[in-house]
Formats: structure tokens, C-alpha cells, sequence
């Protein structure tokens, strides 16, 4: 799960306010951070095992009693500090919180012991191991200058659901992609999990976990995988760039229009690199994709680990479908559906009539949803093993 938005142009008391995102909250939800739901009656048994969500962010100025420190220290050589979202740290009882410490206490002490084991239970055993590299991924990717320190999350559900400590959602995505001096965010070559290029900050924050497990070849094994099916697929350099522009067409006028609004193209607003701040917008997608193009080819020759030698795709059930997407929702007719793995494509209405069949031939497959009347729409996508449906307002 990764927050659902959609671009907005805000108009407040009839005065036009711009172009901006309207996102979701990170929250427990069956239809967001899908894990179990903890009371107030939940202090033992398997009731007391989750769910649970811990925010790694900054540590100036925290509550008394918002978090609790770690037996390990963070990169800076402060104790490392867990804070509590869910449940929110004015509600978690003491025995919620002696069992996500404790939890959190025999991961540690696995993924910082050298073998990676601690009582007899190996760090990969207690996490989500596809989860962690896919956050590794996007970060990278994106060379996150406030990745993995500032606005991370992990989460954790009941035992008898899932056992294991899963890494996300993702948040916190504004010092990237070239676009920040911090942490050498304009320089497409070099890692970001390290934390040791210039203008990095905030260490006090960042864990050293992830240090950890890049030095752990069974992790990176499973990391070139993930990696490799990934750049067949949602993070071939195609697929962004297409990504790209069709965000770019979907905002169109309304682009023109912010920037009426609010005319700083051509100034630097916050922290940019030199030889930003660029004259306008299209000069600044130019430089981004610029930018991923340089940033994929560092990945490509850089990235650790041998597919070959992965043991954890045959015990972690990796979802058959992978990434999926449909662009823009709501649509006015044209609606763009991405599916890594998928090879069947579905259209029905809300009363259950299937409208329309194809076969999937891409990753990327164009409909056209014009003749039909407004409403709600059912999308699936499917192949030989598994199928999922995605809802789509057209207008």
C-alpha cells in the first residue's frame, strides 16, 4: 500500500489558491495499512501482538513517553528512538508497549548480530524481506535525501495474521529526484542509505539496520531480483518517462493557471541545486528525466547481489500481479493501466456486466472508456493464479 492521491486546483472563499495533491493520511485501515486493530481490552495472548505501526522521524523536542529509545545507536551515535503512530502514543497501553520494544529488541539484536541471528531466529525470518527491498528501491531510486531518517515507517500485524515486521508505507518524497542540494540529491551517482555524502543531516534518526542488511548477501540476492523485475516492468525507463507525461498531460492548463497564481519559476524557492532553479516547467521535466535517465544506469551497474543465488523468492510469497495502476481517476474517457505481470484486462459495470475483454500484451495498456456513461467503473486485471479489481470514476 502506498497513499492514494489525486491533483487538485484549490479554490478557497472564490479566491483560485493553485495546484496541489490531495493525499491520504498514513492510518490503520482495512483499505490503507490493512493490519488488526488493537484495543484497549487487547494486553495479552495474541490480541497484544498487533496490529502496530512505528514512525522513524525527528527526535528534537518529542513528548515524554511518544516513543521509546533503542538498545542500538543511530548513525550520529545517539540512541536510536522508535516513535509510536499506531497505536497513537496518548492511547498505547504499557503492555502494547513492553511488546512492540520487545519485538523490536529481537529484531535488532538479529540484523546486528554477525550472522544475523539471535535466539535462534534469523533476522529475515521475523520481517518481510520483499517489503524491505522494495523500500530500498524507491528510495534509491529516487536517492531520497530524507529516505530511511525522516518520515519512515514500519508496521506490524497480529501473529496469527502475519508475524513479520513489513517496511512502509512510503511518505515524504519532496528532496528528490535531482531536485534538492541535501544529501547531494542532484547527483544521480552514489547511495543514499549511507547517509555519507554531503549535506547530509539529521543522523540522529537514521538506523543503521539498513547498513546492516546490504552487507547480508542473502538480502541483496533478493534485492537483484526485485530490482530486475522491476526495471522489465513499472521502473523500465519507458514506463516512468510514459508515467511522466502523462501526469504532465493530465494537469495540462491547470499548470499554467498555478503558475499565474504563483509566479516563482526561474527563483530558487527552497534549498535547490545550482544550476536550478530552471526558466519553466518544461525545462524542469527535462531535467528530471535527465536526471532518472543518469540515476537507472548508476542503479544498473551498482546495484549488489545475484539473482541467481535468491532463496527468498522460494519461501516469500512475492504478489503474482506486482505493481499495478490505473491513470487518471476520475478519467474522462482515456485510462492508462499498468500491470507488471498481469495478461488479462476486464471492464465491468457496477451491477457486474462485463463491458469490455483485452489481453494485456504490456505493462502498460491504453483504454478508452468514452462511449460509455458516467460512473463507476470495475477494472480487473488478472493472469493464471490471481486477479484484483480497481475502481474508476468516469466523468
Amino acid at each position: 500500500y502506498a497513499s492514494n492521491y489525486r491533483f487538485v486546483e484549490l479554490v478557497i472563499n472564490g479566491e483560485y489558491r493553485g495546484l496541489y495533491i490531495l493525499t491520504e493520511k498514513i492510518k490503520r485501515d482495512n483499505d490503507r495499512v490493512a493490519i488488526s486493530k488493537l484495543t484497549n481490552a487487547d494486553v495479552g495472548g495474541n490480541e497484544v501482538t498487533g496490529g502496530y505501526i512505528l514512525r522513524i522521524d525527528w527526535i528534537y523536542d518529542l513528548e515524554e513517553g511518544s516513543g521509546f529509545e533503542s538498545n542500538y545507536e543511530s548513525q550520529s551515535g545517539d540512541p536510536m528512538t522508535y516513535q509510536y503512530y499506531y497505536p497513537k502514543a496518548a492511547n498505547i497501553l504499557p503492555e502494547q508497549k513492553t511488546y512492540i520494544q520487545n519485538w523490536m529488541n529481537a529484531f535488532e539484536d538479529a540484523v546486528f548480530s554477525p550472522d544475523y541471528s539471535s535466539n535462534g531466529a534469523r533476522y529475515t525470518d521475523l520481517i518481510d524481506v520483499t517489503s524491505f527491498t522494495d523500500f530500498i528501491i524507491i528510495n534509491e531510486l529516487s536517492k531520497n535525501a530524507d529516505g530511511y531518517k525522516l518520515s519512515s515507517y514500519l508496521h506490524k500485524d497480529r501473529v496469527d495474521v502475519d508475524d513479520r515486521l513489513h517496511a512502509g508505507p512510503i511518505w515524504d518524497f519532496d528532496q528528490t529526484y535531482g531536485m534538492s542540494e541535501v544529501c547531494s540529491n542532484y547527483d544521480p551517482l552514489g547511495w543514499t542509505y549511507t547517509q555519507n555524502q554531503s549535506g547530509c543531516e539529521d543522523l540522529e534518526s537514521m538506523p543503521m539496520f539498513w547498513q546492516a542488511m546490504m552487507g547480508d548477501t542473502i538480502f541483496t540476492n533478493h534485492l537483484a531480483c526485485r530490482w530486475n523485475a522491476l526495471r522489465q516492468g513499472a521502473l523500465h525507463q519507458d514506463s516512468i518517462f510514459q508515467r511522466i507525461d502523462a501526469m504532465d498531460a493530465l494537469v495540462g492548463v491547470a499548470m499554467d493557471r498555478n503558475f499565474e497564481r504563483w509566479d516563482f519559476q526561474g527563483e530558487n524557492i527552497w534549498i535547490e541545486p545550482d544550476p536550478l532553479p530552471l526558466a519553466t516547467h518544461e525545462e524542469e521535466v527535462d531535467y528530471m528525466k535527465n536526471w532518472i535517465q543518469q540515476r537507472l544506469v548508476w542503479l544498473d551497474q551498482n546495484m549488489p547481489g545475484n539473482c541467481a543465488n535468491d532463496i527468498i523468492s522460494s519461501v516469500e510469497q512475492i504478489d503474482d500481479l506486482g505493481f499495478l495502476n490505473v491513470f487518471p481517476n476520475p478519467t474522462q474517457g482515456t485510462l492508462n493501466v499498468w500491470s507488471e505481470r498481469g495478461n488479462t484486462l476486464n471492464v465491468f459495470n457496477i451491477q457486474g456486466q462485463i463491458l469490455l475483454q483485452q489481453p494485456m500484451v504490456s505493462t502498460s495498456e491504453v483504454l478508452d472508456l468514452s462511449a460509455f456513461p458516467k460512473g463507476l467503473y470495475l477494472i480487473q486485471i488478472a493472469n493464471q493464479t490471481q486477479s484484483k479489481v480497481l475502481r474508476v470514476v468516469l466523468e
